[in-house]
């Protein structure tokens, strides 16, 4: 029994599977997650290594080259890339796509643990983390009050942090400040020589004296007691009666004799502002797997209830709400569906005049819907942009299938027959042809399924909801539709149907087109091989990106002063700009970081845009939502550029959020590779010199920042070793007495605080004060650093940047008002002289989005290759012919010709959306050619009628669900292509190509497939009138 005939014979057996789909799919719907992206997991991994005071330079030679050399051996590794900056070391391993990152670290941690005894003394130990998506913050508060930071951080971690990270789903509530207690030892150097001590000294004698250790136990009447030397620090007092060495005549020295103890803030070189105001930052991230949006909304209530606790001079301003953007975009996605949906039904009603067979049709598009959350739901994805827009994508050509069975049965009840007779018979006559049709657009998408890289991980949800989408339409349309059509249609009852006599005229017009096109088909095709060859001379004037820029809410800028400007001049310039940012009407928040905060936010560095130092800044400008203000992010940061005073030395660079998403910064790279610092920046600097005039090129820089003035200290080896003094004890000893040195820790009320040992800022800031630091030899003589040393000024590099373990520069650009492919084409012309008068050992490379677009454009093009021959062998194995298939495949050029005209006429760009939507399109653009060739067939095997008459009647007759069905997959489209709502910038271009294509191919496919199927079957119709 066929499944037609099962649903309309066993009535009641269907109904019930249907109840259970329906039962089962919104229960699948209730515990599918909400995301922006699919839970992303980049296959790189973060090794980071602070290591306080110390140089670039320095870095890279004790740090960051070691580790490369480690990593560099780990199996499946792609590349190693890594930044040495001052304090702070980065290397980051790239992996293949589809290693398991959790093996992969482990490995790393376990190499990097052996070569952990020889990190430089001071250096902390490295951390590796790896990076996904779902790392990235839920909620990011900006938080200011009219009293210090210092207390306003305290009250948050006490009252507002420990009751959010107790919500369900929320991993960490951290709360980030400028201002960090610190117990500070400030060292009096005049009074520490007269006592002939070291600093040395002083660090010893707090490490010893501030410590609980267990003593084991005693037996005393017959009880064990536990013995434990309590010994650690109770109060500011204690630490300031530390004894730490005697006179001469045997008198105790105190540390207070020669310091001053306080309770400070730790000297930190950057600043915070919230709303220009000081403050502190909140960043709650949710656990893995849990749902973005429901964990957004917890953290929202529990703070409609928290903050009405807090003093009322305490403010919370939101820089960055995902749950928020998620649900906006979730909703507009929905919009589009139910409007494209309800056009589709309209559409259907205007053609069949007849509510009963609209119902029913119009009933598959939620059926299928909710069947396809449960096959999501199974396969473990979420509704997220990409899985959401598949299912609005699939909202049109969900009625397809339906719309052939009724058609179908609609024809055999106007030949007579009852309405269960022609249910099951219209159902089983057109259910291979819809089953291959339906094959043929989900076969597409097996070359993306089973690719790899980004590409693959960005569209695998998109096209698995299409496919989930159309299989239960095939499903519903051949179960569901039929057991409808039983009991809403009636017999014919020898009444004309008022359909039939209405689509009369239509058909009676295409039938004349035809029988001319057929009688002049070798103009016809030649006019349609040249508007093909048109359509692709017209494809470089298109232009081509890897994605299209959404708008995120928020403006990222980087603020870059000459290196050695004072962090206070920095921020005079920033708090210019923050004034200017919150004078936009669009403007609803602005939050700024003045300077590197990598010591307490080490993570930080890995993302590639933090400030490096006192010279640089990050604004945070959060924007209105994109429904409420006329223009988009990139338009109001180009009238911010227009706007900014020309202020000499100072750079400001726009980083685009959208793209950092997909593990990008940069539209434009130029990679610049080499072994000598000056010579890659001579090259750099030639590089920007050439392309500064580029249309459409903005905020064009370089990585490689002016020297960094310094004064360099050479430690004499061989006079401190005849002093008794080793290396170590000297550098560690300078050290101490600028940058200072964490002696041990002191603990009050559950808190843990640095106590760090330093000079006065009159002696540690000033240069011939740190030179005559004293040092105590073994043999108990006072000496100064100045006579074990040699100093000299000069320069260091402000970072060091490296790939594949070779130094490289990189030339940055943003763009505006131009495609990425065109602009790189220009530069590449541009360069062509330089890069081949290069010196040896020294080459060019292209980065940024542009490597991404030609590394997803490569993949996207062998998987449509595959997809054409997957879609003619699935047709093949249906005709049980090689050459009727081949006919059906000219639709998919003809499909090209409305794509090109398409994305011209909209003004878009060719990027991964639009070939996404092209491999559809060559799976749908072919069905509409099987259910005509396949009727055609039909009619001549029966011997009904002659080829001639057969290829005439059989497209006719097929006409009306020709174009039904492309009617209402173009209208159920058309919602999402005009979408101009957040998140449309991924939808729209998708929509525009399979709208554009699909038009193009079913008008085109009515004259055009006949005409060849006619040539290749060799009939003519030159004598048909």
């Amino acid at each position: 029994m066929k499944l037609p005939e099962f649903s309309v014979k066993r009535k009641v057996t269907a109904s019930m599977i249907t109840m259970i789909l329906v039962i089962v799919g919104f229960i699948a719907f209730s515990r599918l997650g909400l995301d922006f992206f699919p839970d992303l997991e980049f296959p790189t991994v973060s090794i980071i290594t602070i290591y306080r005071g110390a140089s670039p330079e320095d870095i890279e030679k004790t740090i960051t080259k070691p580790i490369e050399q480690i990593v560099s051996s780990i199996v499946r590794v792609k590349k190693v890339s890594s930044i040495s900056a001052e304090g702070a070391s980065v290397v980051t391993v790239e992996f293949e796509w589809g290693t398991n990152l959790d093996f992969a670290a482990q490995d790393i941690r376990d190499q990097i643990s052996l070569y952990r005894n020889q990190l430089p003394e001071g250096a902390n130990d490295p951390l590796v983390f790896k990076f996904n998506l779902g790392q990235m913050p839920v909620i990011f508060y900006g938080i200011t009050a009219q009293r210090p930071t210092a207390e306003l951080k305290k009250l948050i971690e006490d009252e507002v942090a420990p009751r959010l990270e107790r919500l369900d789903g929320v991993a960490s509530a951290r709360v980030f400040s400028t201002d960090i207690r610190e117990i500070q030892v400030n060292v009096d150097k005049a009074a520490l020589e007269s006592r002939n001590l070291s600093l040395d000294r002083i660090i010893a004698a707090l490490r010893m004296e501030n410590l609980n250790l267990p003593a084991g136990y005693v037996l005393e009447r017959q009880s064990d007691y536990l013995v434990r030397t309590l010994a650690e620090f109770e109060s500011l007092d204690d630490i300031r009666k530390t004894v730490i060495g005697q006179t001469p005549r045997g008198e105790l020295i105190y540390l207070s004799d020669v310091a001053e103890v306080v309770d400070g803030l730790k000297e930190t070189r950057y600043l915070g502002r919230i709303q220009k105001e000081k403050g502190v930052f909140l960043i709650v991230n949710k656990r893995s797997g849990a749902n973005t949006a429901q964990v957004g909304d917890r953290v929202k209530k529990e703070l409609e209830k928290i903050i009405p606790t807090l003093p009322s001079d305490v403010k919370f301003f939101a820089a960055m709400d995902q749950a928020d953007m998620i649900k906006r975009v979730i909703h507009r996605t929905f919009d589009t569906a139910w409007q494209g949906a309800l056009l589709a039904i309209i559409l259907i009603f205007l053609f069949l005049r007849d509510w009963r067979p609209t119902l029913t049709i119009a009933l598959a598009i939620p059926l299928s819907i909710i069947t396809t959350f449960i096959a999501l739901y199974a396969a473990g994805y979420t509704i997220n942009l990409l899985t959401l827009g598949g299912l609005t994508l699939g909202v049109g050509m969900l009625v397809d299938n339906a719309i052939v069975v009724i058609e179908n049965t609609f024809r055999h009840i106007e030949m007579g027959k009852a309405a269960a007779s022609a249910a099951i018979v219209g159902a089983s006559e057109v259910g291979m042809a819809i089953t291959a049709s339906t094959l043929t657009t989900i076969i597409v998408f097996l070359p993306v399924v089973f690719s790899t890289g980004i590409t693959a991980k960005l569209t695998q949800g998109l096209a698995l909801s299409v496919a989930f989408s159309l299989i239960a339409s095939l499903f519903v349309a051949l179960s569901i539709v039929p057991l409808l059509s039983s009991l809403f249609f009636r017999s014919q009852g020898g009444n004309p149907r008022p359909v039939k006599k209405q689509f009369e005229g239509p058909r009676r017009l295409y039938r004349r087109l035809l029988t001319s096109v057929l009688r002049h088909r070798a103009r016809v095709l030649t006019a349609a091989l040249l508007l093909f060859l048109v359509s692709v001379g017209l494809i470089p004037i298109i232009g081509t990106e890897f994605m299209p820029s959404g708008d995120r809410r928020m403006i990222l800028l980087k603020v870059k002063m000459p290196v050695g400007t004072a962090l206070e001049e920095t921020d005079r310039v920033v708090a210019m700009i923050e004034d200017l940012m919150i004078r936009q009407p669009e403007v609803q928040m602005v939050s700024s970081q003045v300077g590197s905060a990598s010591e307490e936010d080490p993570t930080d560095l890995a993302s590639g845009f933090a400030a490096t130092g006192p010279h640089e800044a990050i604004i945070w400008v959060g924007l209105v939502p994109k429904e409420k203000r006329k223009r988009l992010d990139v338009m109001i940061l180009e009238d911010i550029r227009k706007k900014l005073p020309r202020l000499e030395n100072v750079k400001i660079e726009a980083i685009d959020m959208s793209q950092m998403f997909l593990g990008t910064q940069s539209p434009v790279e130029i990679k610049i590779f080499g072994k000598e610092i000056p010579v890659l920046k001579e090259i750099a600097d030639n590089i920007v010199k050439q392309i500064q005039d580029i249309r459409g090129l903005r905020d064009i820089t370089h990585t490689f920042s002016a020297g960094r003035p310094e004064y360099q200290i050479y430690i004499d080896r061989e006079r401190a070793a005849r002093l008794g003094l080793t290396v170590n004890q000297v550098a560690s000893t300078l050290q101490t007495a600028t940058l200072g040195r964490v002696a041990t820790r002191y603990r009050q009320g559950g808190e843990e605080v640095d106590v760090r040992v330093w000079f006065k800022d009159k002696y540690r800031k000033n240069l011939r004060q740190v030179l005559t630091t004293p040092l105590v030899t073994p043999l108990n003589k006072t000496i100064t650093l100045d006579q074990v040393i040699d100093l000299k000024r000069g320069e260091g590099p402000i970072q060091i940047i490296r790939e594949n373990q070779a130094r490289k520069v990189s030339v940055t650009a943003n763009v505006f008002g131009r495609d990425i492919g065109s602009v790189t084409k220009e530069i590449k012309s541009r360069l062509a002289s330089l890069e081949r008068s290069l010196p040896p050992g020294y080459f060019i490379e292209y980065g940024g989005q542009y490597e991404q677009m030609q590394d997803a454009f490569k993949t996207l093009a062998v998987a449509f290759v595959l997809a054409v021959i997957l879609v003619y062998m699935v047709m093949a194995s249906q005709f049980e012919s090689f050459l009727h298939p081949f006919v059906i495949m000219f639709t998919i050029p003809l499909g090209l010709i409305g794509v090109v005209f398409g994305l011209l006429i909209a003004g878009k760009t060719i990027n991964l959306p639009v070939w996404i939507g092209f491999i559809l399109l060559a799976g749908i653009a072919v069905n509409n050619g099987i259910v005509m060739i396949d009727y055609i067939n039909q009619l001549w095997r029966r011997g009904i009628m002659e080829k001639r008459e057969a290829i005439i009647e059989g497209a006719v007759t097929r006409l009306r669900p020709v174009l039904l069905t492309a009617l209402t997959t173009i209208l159920g489209l058309l919602p999402m292509a005009l979408s101009r709502t957040t998140g449309s910038e991924m939808r729209s271009p998708l929509a525009i190509t399979v709208l554009s294509g699909l038009t193009a191919t079913t008008f085109l496919t009515l004259f055009i497939i006949p005409s060849i199927y006619s040539l290749v079957e060799r009939v003519s119709f030159k004598d048909v009138k």
